[in-house]
């Protein structure tokens, strides 16, 4: 089944230029089943005759809330990949930080933010979750606040291997090299807990995925 962005104006469902394009695309045909996300919430339809029949909301919170504090990569451009790598892990809330080892530049970050949230949309209408991922303002990691049980992944010192089982976790991943010793302190003061993803030196976007989907799913 298909998602689609919408919006509500004098009455009628509409889409916007892109999606109406990707709509066309899909040939999506009369009666055919589809879903549609208006105002933050998502909805069973179908398409009938140029209009849309909404037939009920499916919008679901998760059971496992995931907020994922993560470094803005050297790389600017790959931040896209870990945006859709949360997304498709289950993330429920992404936390651009800005660390010692990462991109820094707070102005250039803000001006691709158009584009990160073009990525974010496109994932979620790929992936499907039943509620609406949130990408937050751009911050400095000793602004982090940690929500429920909070998890630093540090590859450089034995870790915790075992995770309690909450409903609501708050996770820091950092760049390509780590967090530097000053920001593992900054993070351990804030409540922050020592995990692992095991012995392999991941890529960012690959351990944003991996700490994300192992987390929803209790595969910790």
């Amino acid at each position: 089944m298909h998602r689609f962005f919408a919006f509500k104006k004098d009455g009628k469902i509409s889409l916007d230029k892109d999606e109406e394009k990707h709509f066309r695309i899909l040939r999506i045909e009369d009666n055919e089943k589809i879903e549609l996300i208006i105002d933050n919430k998502i909805y069973k339809a179908f398409y009938k005759s140029n209009n849309f029949d909404i037939t009920e909301e499916i919008t679901k919170e998760p059971i496992k809330k995931i907020y994922l504090n993560v470094c803005i990569p050297a790389k600017l451009s790959t931040f896209e990949d870990i945006i859709d790598f949360a997304v498709q892990g289950g993330v429920f809330e992404i936390v651009p930080v800005i660390c010692k080892r990462g991109f820094q530049d707070k102005a250039k970050i803000l001006e691709k933010y158009d584009r990160f949230n073009k990525i974010l949309k496109e994932s979620i209408k790929q992936s499907r979750p039943s509620f609406l991922p949130r990408l937050k303002d751009v911050i400095y990691l000793k602004d982090v606040k940690p929500m429920g049980y909070g998890i630093v992944f540090d590859s450089f010192e034995k870790p915790n291997t075992k995770t309690p089982n909450e409903n609501t976790y708050s996770i820091a991943i950092g760049p390509e090299g780590g967090f530097s010793k000053e920001e593992l302190e900054i993070l351990y003061e804030k409540g922050f807990n020592r995990h692992s993803l095991g012995d392999n030196i991941l890529r960012e976007p690959l351990a944003v995925f991996g700490a994300v989907f192992l987390l929803k799913n209790c595969l910790f």
